[in-house]
């Protein structure tokens, strides 16, 4: 059975309707036309003036002539017409028609006769045309929201069920059986709370039993496919009230591709709230390193530059001054480049701070070995001991960091020459 079917069903289980108690309305519609006849036919009374709608006078006339009645005597009247009877005839002026009843007077009464009695049938006809129209109407008007309602059941794409009183599936659309039911076992006649899963049943109930006509009711719960699978699906409930039967209608919004959108999304926003992490970290690290680096140039201009500036300013000796500049803009190349690691011994960009620190004899020494001198030919040319060189050859690799170390002095002033 269809669920336009079962609406049908229900709404003819309606109570009847009640009948109509005030008949004033019809009643004065009525037009009742009294004649009263001697024993020949012929009025002698009406009763009330109905000279307005039958054409001329009716007293003295035959009731049969005035009514336009196809018989001809009294006679061949009451034996068409048998008097106690109500019988239909044409209307005299020719449109409708009337009801005749002819009662016969006892003879015994002081104006024997006949009581003769014509209802116009015309505003009855009228009124029953029109409640036939207004039926009809109704008829067809709820036929039609019958046939509306099972096009969207049937057409929507969430599945929905109708419930009866006792919570029993009593309709289900296509879009319900492919996902409760697709191996079409059956649905309806179950208990909606055999749809959900055991944690949700009591909940339902709860609801079910006291939701309102009209109300509604939405949540997230977990159904049961056809394999007792959990589906966590969105309910919308509401009541219905139809003339002392209450119906249920529930619709199922399947929520799966949802939930997986909605874990994916968690999986991500944790993974980019670890790449933020990470990125402040590694952010604040070099902001960090930019500190100690600027920390470090500072303390190095401090400790390396300025001495060297002020040894510079002091010195008489062109030459000895044009060397401390050149070491000195060698060693500010150096930090504005940030080159070689910075640690006492290296063998890189720390050799100009070193060579700073070496006296002016020293460096002449340091210039004589680079050429390749031998420690006599120093002391030859300076004129001086040998002894005297070898003592500044060990100071200069103690202030070079060189001290214990197998490099020679001449290789590392040779390679610190090659790499500037």
């Amino acid at each position: 059975m269809t669920p336009s079917q079962k609406l049908t069903t229900i709404s003819r289980k309606r109570p009847a309707p009640e009948p109509v108690r005030n008949l004033s309305a019809v009643v004065r519609a009525f037009k009742d036309y009294v004649f009263f006849t001697d024993q020949s036919g012929r009025i002698r009374d009406t009763g009330n003036d109905k000279k307005s709608f039958f054409q001329g006078g009716v007293e003295g006339r035959l009731f049969w002539e005035v009514l336009g009645l196809p018989v001809h005597g009294l006679k061949q009247t009451l034996d068409r017409f048998q008097p106690g009877r109500v019988h239909e005839i044409g209307a005299p002026m020719g449109k409708g028609t009337f009801s005749l009843r002819i009662i016969a007077l006892p003879d015994a009464d002081p104006s024997p006769g006949y009581v003769v009695i014509a209802t116009d049938n015309r505003p009855i006809v009228l009124l029953k045309e029109m409640y036939k129209e207004r039926i009809g109407d109704n008829i067809q008007a709820l036929d039609n929201s019958i046939r509306l309602f099972g096009a969207i059941f049937d057409g929507v794409q969430d599945p929905m069920v109708l419930l009866a009183q006792d919570h029993a599936l009593h309709a289900v659309n296509p879009k319900a059986i492919e996902l409760l039911d697709p191996e079409g076992k059956g649905l309806i006649g179950r208990s909606v709370q055999s749809l959900f899963c055991p944690d949700d049943r009591e909940r339902i109930t709860q609801k079910l039993s006291r939701l309102k006509d009209g109300a509604r009711w939405t949540s997230r719960k977990t159904c049961l496919d056809a394999r007792g699978a959990p589906l966590p699906v969105e309910i919308s409930l509401w009541r219905i009230d139809l003339h002392g039967v209450v119906l249920y209608h529930m619709v199922l919004r399947d929520l799966s591709a949802q939930t997986l959108l909605e874990k994916g999304l968690r999986r991500k926003r944790a993974e980019v709230e670890g790449m933020s992490l990470a990125l402040r970290n590694v952010v604040r690290s070099s902001e960090e390193e930019k500190d100690k680096a600027r920390e470090d140039v500072i303390r190095e201009i401090r400790t390396d530059v300025l001495p060297a500036l002020e040894r510079m300013a002091r010195e008489n000796s062109p030459e000895m001054r044009d060397t401390l500049k050149q070491m000195i803009e060698a060693r500010i190349e150096e930090l504005s480049a940030d080159a070689a690691p910075r640690g006492t011994g290296s063998l890189g960009g720390g050799t100009s701070r070193l060579m700073l620190k070496l006296t002016q004899r020293e460096i002449e020494i340091c210039n004589l070995i680079r050429l390749g001198s031998s420690t006599r030919d120093i002391a030859e040319f300076l004129n001086t001991s040998f002894d005297t060189v070898q003592t500044h050859r060990k100071n200069i690799r103690r202030k070079l960091g060189l001290k214990g170390r197998k490099v020679s002095l001449y290789s590392f002033l040779r390679q610190q020459n090659q790499e500037h």
